[in-house]
This record gives structure tokens, C-alpha cells and sequence, in this order.
């Protein structure tokens, strides 16, 4: 003779994991660990073989010198030491502005552009003018010492403001994320059932596809070890010579 035992849902779903659970709430996503997830640069791109076409839009983005290096070296398919010869410096110095300039265009592939009108329009009711200066510069130099200089602050200053800003993107799109939980604890308040799975996926299309998101990942990034990756330091005794020496300074 069978038994047919009847449960309290509540407690089936109690054995189970909690993305299977009934009626789950929403409430204990991690948001935060979505956007370092979800929003955090592409792997850095190592081609050996680089194809001149895929990469010919970042030449602005990088110092004259090694644009020019770059397009003779991988459209014009000359060799270094023809290179060498052309500008009247040594092999050396081509290989190593060649190198540099492969890896700023590296890191640079790792992130999406963004566009000076979406930047204002977007950011612009969210900070302060000093704050949209300081982060527009970041995008374009990535060098705090020469922002400083330039706006007529201290290092210290743009530094602090710079990492406040970052911040304050990352709550933005927080913001934006705990409404998305708000309506899916209300839906299921009505009677709706929605798993955990279901709530992270809903959660993560919103953080994906926040207008906050890519500078996010672009202020991460420069963030992320990689102060000064677009800026070139020519020392003075080196100003009038094709040989002239870049040092970047890694923080």
C-alpha cells in the first residue's frame, strides 16, 4: 500500500539550491560582482601576426612617432631596418617603439571608444565640470601629472577626484540594477515566479546594456595598473634627434 504524503512547497524548495528555489526575491544578488564580471575589459589581445586593417583606427589614440612606425611596418611591409634607415635611427630604437606602440594599441582593444557628445549628454548632469574635464583627459592620456598640470591642480587632487568619479559610475549603475530588483520582487509579490537564475539574467541585461557601463569599463581599466599607457615622455636632450627617447612611467 502506497502513502502519498503532502509537503509545504516551502520546504521542497529548502532542499533544493537557490536558484531553484520558489518564489526567491531577488534580494541577495551580489550587483556589484555582476559589474566587475560583466562590464570588466576584454582579454588583452596578443597577435603576433597583426592584420594593419584591424587595427588602423587606433593609430590616433597613440604618439605620432610609433603611428607612423606601425602603418610603414605593417601596411607598407618594410622592414625594420629599412624603417631604421628612412627616419636615421638605429634598428633598436624602431623595435622598441614598435613594441610599445603594438602594446598601447593592445590595451586599447581591451575597451570600447567613447564619443565626446554621448560623454557630455550622459555624464554631464552627473558631475562637475572638473570632474567631466578630469575624466575626458583620463580617456585621452591616461596621465595624471600632465592633467594636474595642465587644469592647474596637484597630482593628489585629480588622483582623488578621478577614483571618486569611478566610483560614484559604479553606484550609478547600482542604481539602475536595484530597480530592475525592486519591479522583480514586486512581480513576485503578485503571485509570479521568477528563480534565481531568472533574476541574475534580468539583472545582468541591465548592467550589460546601462549607458553607464562603458565608462565604467574605461576608467577600470585605465584604473587597473595602467596609468600613463597613452602617454609619451620625450626627454629634452633628446628633442632634436630622430632617436628621441620615450619613457613610460608604469604605476
Amino acid at each position: 500500500m502506497s502513502h502519498i504524503v503532502i509537503s509545504d512547497p516551502n520546504d521542497i524548495s529548502s532542499r533544493f539550491s537557490n536558484s531553484d528555489k520558489l518564489g526567491y526575491d531577488g534580494e541577495s544578488l551580489d550587483v556589484e560582482s555582476f559589474i566587475e564580471r560583466d562590464l570588466a575589459p576584454k582579454p588583452l589581445i596578443k597577435d603576433d601576426q597583426l592584420e594593419f586593417d584591424a587595427i588602423s583606427k587606433y593609430l590616433v589614440r597613440i604618439p605620432i612617432r610609433e603611428a607612423d612606425l606601425i602603418t610603414l611596418y605593417y601596411r607598407d611591409k618594410m622592414k625594420q631596418e629599412q624603417i631604421a634607415k628612412l627616419f636615421g635611427i638605429t634598428q633598436a630604437a624602431v623595435s622598441y617603439r614598435l613594441h610599445k606602440g603594438i602594446k598601447r594599441i593592445q590595451w586599447l582593444r581591451t575597451i570600447p571608444e567613447l564619443d565626446k557628445e554621448d560623454f557630455e549628454l550622459e555624464l554631464g548632469p552627473k558631475f562637475t565640470q572638473q570632474d567631466l574635464e578630469i575624466l575626458w583627459r583620463m580617456n585621452e592620456i591616461t596621465c595624471q601629472s600632465k592633467i594636474a598640470k595642465e587644469m592647474g591642480l596637484t597630482q593628489g587632487r585629480v588622483r582623488h577626484r578621478f577614483f571618486r568619479a569611478l566610483q560614484r559610475i559604479k553606484e550609478l549603475i547600482i542604481e539602475e540594477a536595484k530597480e530592475k530588483q525592486a519591479e522583480i520582487k514586486h512581480r513576485i509579490t503578485k503571485g509570479e515566479e521568477i528563480s534565481k537564475n531568472e533574476a541574475e539574467d534580468e539583472i545582468n541585461s541591465v548592467i550589460e546594456n546601462s549607458k553607464f557601463g562603458k565608462y565604467w569599463t574605461v576608467y577600470y581599466a585605465i584604473s587597473d595598473r595602467h596609468f600613463n599607457i597613452l602617454h609619451e615622455v620625450t626627454l629634452p636632450q633628446f628633442k632634436d634627434r630622430g632617436d628621441a627617447e620615450i619613457i613610460d612611467i608604469e604605476q
